[in-house]
């Protein structure tokens, strides 16, 4: 029936896309997170859905007519320079080059979106769609699954995505630690009492989601992302008063083998996994320090013979954190957005890297600074929020080249605009109303 159903609706999504090329790259990180295929199972799952609406929204912009301007940005300009030293890393890569490019390929269809995205959202409106595309992906999972957490009084364990880049449930909490600041940003918009309960139902449900992926990076993410509530609200007593109630209430839904594994944060030194990751930073800074400018290349540090190689070296950073005497059967992933992109691009490509996050954060930090408009505002330190989540979360996880991160950046460049065309059509009031006075002046003299 879903195939049915599917297959049904698609035809009209693209006919839609060739309307309106804001609806594409909704449906593109719609498609990119939500992953279509793993909610078929019959002949429907042999299509590829993001491929299809990616292909479709490129065409629909090309045939676009009296299509709008677009402003340059720092954001943008340090986006694309990633992109062309990930691409000099992927040539001089040191890793099995098959592998290489595939990654290569995968960033370079995230560039494209978030190009695509900077082109074609450029009204409120167009934005709101966008969010709402994002909202109605890995949160609509999330909420799926925290319902499940909830009806078994936290007896139900949460997976990520099967197929999908959120596959793995360290994965799915990232993503669903993002999407809550959007969804609380919708909530206070939305004008309809019950789609409000909707909205408010969706994000207590993503935290108990989060909660019951067993992820220690979610729960910390949460924490950060709780924390940070607090420290920017103006209502300090309320926002307490809140938590303590959140913390209360999701203390009913925990068991004691979920207890046991969060407790194991204190004692990370000790923990297996810790440790594992631990030997991946070791290995990752390692291969930068033999290549500091470009790095071994995409997922070099995962290559089993690179990772024999730098293993008798692991001895040299025990300053650290002491890994003596422990030893894993195979490549570890690096478990780290920063420790990825070190291995993958050098120290300049992490460095680029960590110039993105920081024009991004700076960049919305602007924007509410000089807008007047409270909707632009309001979203603008949202997204602050996603932003600390994914560099809080993405310590602990290895997502450098992510759909919904590179999402971000995009509304963030968007945003900027609006702004900057604000304060364009402010000074040109100015203006005319300055020219008219003077002209009436003029005429009483």
């Amino acid at each position: 029936m879903r195939d049915i159903l599917l297959v049904l609706v698609f035809p009209a999504l693209l006919y839609f896309i060739f309307r309106r090329p804001y609806i594409g790259v909704s449906l593109w990180i719609w498609s990119a997170m939500f992953f279509p295929n793993g909610w078929v199972w019959g002949f429907a799952s042999s299509f590829r859905y993001n491929m299809l609406i990616a292909v479709a929204t490129i065409l629909s912009y090309v045939l676009q007519k009296n299509k709008l301007k677009t402003d340059g940005s720092a954001l943008t300009v340090l986006i694309l320079f990633f992109f062309i030293w990930s691409t000099i890393s992927s040539i001089l890569t040191i890793s099995n080059p098959d592998v290489v490019w595939f990654e290569w390929n995968v960033f370079f269809k995230i560039v494209i979106f978030y190009v695509l995205c900077i082109l074609t959202i450029k009204t409120k409106h167009h934005v709101n769609v966008f969010m709402w595309a994002i909202s109605l992906s890995a949160a609509y999972f999330g909420a799926g699954e925290g319902l499940k957490y909830f009806v078994t009084i936290g007896g139900h364990t949460i997976e990520g995505i099967p197929g999908s880049r959120l596959s793995d449930r360290n994965e799915l909490a990232l993503a669903l630690n993002m999407t809550i600041p959007i969804i609380i940003f919708l909530f206070t918009q939305t004008k309809s009492k019950w789609l409000k309960i909707a909205l408010a139902g969706a994000i207590s449900l993503n935290v108990l989601a989060i909660l019951g992926s067993y992820s220690r990076g979610g729960l910390l993410g949460l924490l950060v992302l709780a924390g940070y509530f607090f420290l920017q609200s103006k209502r300090k007593v309320l926002v307490s008063i809140l938590l303590i109630f959140a913390v209360s209430i999701s203390s009913l839904f925990v068991s004691d083998e979920w207890t046991e594994r969060m407790d194991t944060i204190e004692t990370m030194d000790q923990d297996a996994s810790f440790l594992g990751r631990v030997l991946a930073w070791k290995q990752a800074t390692l291969m930068a320090i033999d290549h500091p400018i470009f790095g071994g290349g995409f997922k070099a540090g995962q290559n089993q013979v690179i990772w024999i190689m730098y293993e008798p070296e692991f001895y040299k950073l025990d300053f650290i954190v002491d890994t003596s005497g422990f030893t894993v059967n195979k490549a570890k992933a690096a478990h780290s957005i920063y420790f990825q992109v070190l291995g993958d691009q050098g120290f300049v490509g992490l460095f680029i890297f960590l110039i993105i996050l920081l024009v991004a954060y700076r960049k919305l930090s602007w924007v509410t600074k000089h807008s007047q408009d409270e909707w632009v505002i309001n979203l603008a330190r949202m997204l602050k929020v996603s932003l600390v989540a994914y560099c809080a979360g993405g310590a602990a996880l290895s997502l450098p080249y992510f759909d919904l991160s590179f999402a971000l950046f995009a509304l963030t460049h968007v945003l900027t605009e609006l702004v900057n065309k604000e304060k364009k059509s402010a000074n040109l009031t100015g203006r005319k109303n300055h020219v008219t006075h003077g002209r009436r002046n003029l005429a009483y003299d």
